[in-house]
């Protein structure tokens, strides 16, 4: 596979800033010359970043990114600003913001237009009663990077404290497109994370205000561009499921609760095909429709399966594109208060991403 990095590590809240760049800024994508695949360039760019004077670690981090669909290229820029530095209650989260149309450069470049920053957390920095979680503690980071999107868990370490700690999904940067709509790339950059803080219940203030439909980023995924040129507006997933369980599923007036109990432990795999069933995620908006699904993400029945297990899928030969036979997905049973699955037909649901592929 030549163009995708996977990369699993602890660091700290701290230091995280430090260990995205060192991960994503000229990391080789892995490739298989007997099988026919050439090295592909990792296109990633630094672009600025802020250092805490007295640590000497990065508080703000701002990354190029281009995304490419067939011939057509659009560049566009992630900033992460670590909010811990001078806040000690802020120990566990930090703010991501996609950019677009720069004019100047480094430190000084100003950006033509910008989304509404989206909070990110991986502990519940408010517990109580309080822990001893502080922004020197460890913390678990599950990555897979591509040229067109960054895909990450971020956990804080559970032996700090085993009730606050949370597993924070996010994704940056383009979807894959249907082979339909794959000139759709100029609008085609999302962020999504999980947060243990509510997104507020009014429509963000300006200068980010787009609309009745604008998007936080935590329940809902925040796009670019709707088909018509709409900015930063909600996006919602879809994905093969089952019915959620009783209490989080619909309720008919006639029928009742619609939700479908499972057996806890006995739910396994299919006792006829022997496999668990998974699903692309598809990103759907409520005017425009399908538009395309999270790029080698996938959703995963949260029953009787563990945090970190891994999944092989499975390739047929001859499949357009792929000389492997088989994908590996690393499985993360995300729980913060809130992620892009609470908008979702099931809210328990986990996700995977890739993480090896074999020939």
């Amino acid at each position: 596979m030549a163009n995708f990095k996977y990369a699993e590590t602890i660091t700290t809240s701290r230091e995280l800033l430090d260990t995205i760049k060192s991960q994503v800024i000229g990391a080789s994508y892995p490739f298989n010359a007997t099988a026919g695949e050439t090295a592909v360039t990792n296109t990633w760019a630094l672009e600025s970043e802020v250092v805490d004077v007295a640590t000497g670690k990065i508080k703000e981090l701002v990354l190029k990114g281009t995304s490419k669909i067939n011939a057509l290229t659009r560049e566009f820029y992630v900033k992460f600003t670590n909010s811990g530095f001078g806040a000690s209650a802020k120990h566990s989260s930090m703010v991501v913001q996609v950019l677009f149309n720069k004019t100047g450069s480094g430190g000084s470049a100003t950006f033509g237009e910008a989304g509404q920053p989206v909070n990110i957390e991986w502990a519940k920095q408010d517990a109580s009663p309080a822990t001893d979680r502080t922004h020197d503690k460890p913390v678990y980071l599950y990555m897979n990077v591509m040229n067109n999107r960054l895909a990450m868990v971020i956990v804080g370490d559970p032996a700090v404290n085993f009730d606050d700690y949370r597993k924070s999904f996010v994704y940056i940067g383009a979807l894959k497109p249907f082979k339909y709509n794959e000139d759709d790339v100029d609008g085609n950059i999302m962020v999504t994370g999980g947060s243990v803080t509510n997104e507020p219940s009014t429509v963000p203030g300006a200068p980010y205000n787009f609309g009745a439909y604008t998007s936080y980023g935590n329940n809902t995924l925040q796009m670019f561009k709707t088909r018509s040129g709409i900015k930063f507006q909600q996006h919602f997933a879809s994905f093969i499921t089952q019915a959620p369980g009783p209490g989080k599923a619909f309720v008919d007036t006639q029928v009742g609760d619609t939700g479908l109990k499972l057996e806890p432990q006995g739910f396994n795999a299919s006792s006829w095909t022997k496999k668990y069933h998974l699903s692309p995620i598809y990103i759907v908006h409520p005017f425009d429709g399908y538009r395309g699904s999270l790029d080698y993400c996938i959703a995963v029945s949260k029953n009787n399966i563990l945090h970190l297990d891994e999944l092989i899928v499975d390739i047929p030969e001859n499949t357009e594109g792929k000389a492997w036979k088989q994908e590996v997905y690393r499985y993360f049973d995300h729980n913060t208060e809130n992620h892009f699955m609470k908008k979702s037909a099931n809210v328990q649901m986990g996700i995977a991403f890739l993480k090896e592929v074999r020939y």
